[in-house]
């Protein structure tokens, strides 16, 4: 996934699933990598198999439903969410929903980290800084964890822009 081969990785993690079909981890995985492909309802099922108190379940079900183009039920579950990982997430929510303050407001929290700012940042269109925080964020996580949030639909604004392939560069991903 890292490496943008969506369809291997979707074919590895159903491997994975046959293999081990009650695996939360897997589940959620097998959602991540659905979400990537395009595959929003599908993705939906798998994350409504994660147990309540799955710490991915509010995430996984958020990004099924912004692809499914269910704004306001993706707001309504992310605002519930404690994780702080789901900040970014709910301020992409926000900003494809139109709420444009709220979104600016989540990524300038303090606790805000560069991946959330570089969602909000998506969410309301704006690829320069977009960029700017996706490069931050390689700085701070590296390769395989900047390789697998560029392939985020939130992200698409991006394919074609010269400055994502030397993000790719900057990280040793290939392009």
């Amino acid at each position: 996934m890292p490496l943008g081969r969506i369809n291997e990785a979707l074919q590895q993690m159903r491997l994975a699933e046959k293999a081990d079909p009650l695996s939360p981890w897997i589940q959620a995985n097998v959602a991540r990598v659905l979400v990537s492909a395009g595959g929003n309802k599908e993705a939906e099922a798998h994350c409504l198999k994660l147990p309540e108190d799955d710490v991915d379940k509010k995430w996984c079900l958020g990004w099924s439903l912004l692809g499914q183009g269910k704004l306001g039920e993706a707001v309504q579950l992310l605002e519930t969410s404690a994780r702080p990982d789901d900040r970014g997430l709910l301020g992409y929510a926000y900003a494809r929903s139109g709420r444009r303050n709220d979104a600016e407001k989540l990524a300038a929290e303090p606790s805000s980290n560069s991946f959330a700012q570089a969602l909000v940042f998506a969410g309301l269109g704006d690829k320069d800084r977009t960029l700017e925080a996706l490069d931050h964020m390689a700085d701070q996580v590296g390769p395989f964890r900047t390789g697998r949030a560029i392939t985020w639909p939130a992200f698409d604004i991006l394919r074609g822009d010269p400055r994502l392939r030397i993000l790719h560069k900057k990280v040793g991903l290939p392009e």
